[in-house]
């Protein structure tokens, strides 16, 4: 009896929202309509963008890349694109679990061979951090660290402030994340082999800013996972 009242209570009190993007569901369910039927990047992926390669458009883009790889589970469309929103800009952090298990599966799955020494996340500046009241990409890492088993390491740092990259045009964002990045003192990055985590690449300037930093200080490799991937 008091079970099915704290049942009750609960259903009035609390609204159930989709485990995957945050929308208003029945509370016998876990995902709303759109997210139960989405499916993920076909295989085989093209390493250098994360699509599937009969999406692929690496040969008309001429900019290389630093790191390895990138895999995402997902593309950036439909309800996705909501999940990534309401994770980070509706104060819906909590959706970075399952958002991150989504990850920690494309981890498992494509760089099963690879012994990664640790995880990082893509950093913000501790002004937009404080703003915001967390880092979507440093959530998104721990999860992927606990999942995959994969040690944790926040070792980098924003050193100036970008302009946000969804308003630069493709050509731009490149220049945009130019330099914009460092590493923390006493981190020792010489022969690592290190994930990134992020939750959404678009044309991977910023991965390969980050790439090219953990490189400069001795890094290996650098292979890339996130959420979400702009075909």
């Amino acid at each position: 009896m008091i079970k099915e009242l704290l049942k009750k209570l609960k259903i009035v009190l609390f609204t159930k929202r989709c485990d995957m993007c945050g929308e208003v569901v029945c509370f016998d369910q876990d995902f709303c309509e759109e997210c139960c039927l989405l499916s993920e990047i076909a295989e085989p992926l093209c390493s250098k963008c994360g699509c599937s390669k009969q999406e692929c458009k690496c040969k008309k883009h001429q900019k290389e890349v630093e790191y390895k790889a990138v895999v995402a589970p997902f593309y950036y469309e439909g309800s996705v694109t909501r999940a990534i929103l309401n994770m980070k800009m509706n104060e819906m952090p909590k959706l970075v679990d399952y958002q991150g298990k989504c990850v920690s599966d494309a981890v498992k799955k494509y760089y099963d061979a690879v012994e990664f020494d640790f995880v990082t996340f893509v950093p913000m500046r501790k002004e937009d951090k404080a703003a915001r009241g967390y880092n979507q990409a440093e959530l998104l890492a721990d999860v992927v660290s606990k999942e995959c088993n994969i040690p944790l390491k926040d070792i980098l740092i924003k050193k100036r402030k970008t302009k946000v990259q969804k308003r630069q045009k493709a050509s731009e964002r490149f220049a945009n994340m130019y330099n914009a990045f460092d590493v923390g003192k006493n981190a020792d990055l010489f022969g690592k082999k290190i994930l990134l985590i992020d939750d959404v690449k678009t044309t991977g300037a910023t991965l390969t800013s980050i790439a090219l930093t953990l490189k400069a200080y001795g890094a290996s490799s650098v292979y890339c996972a996130v959420v979400a991937i702009v075909k």
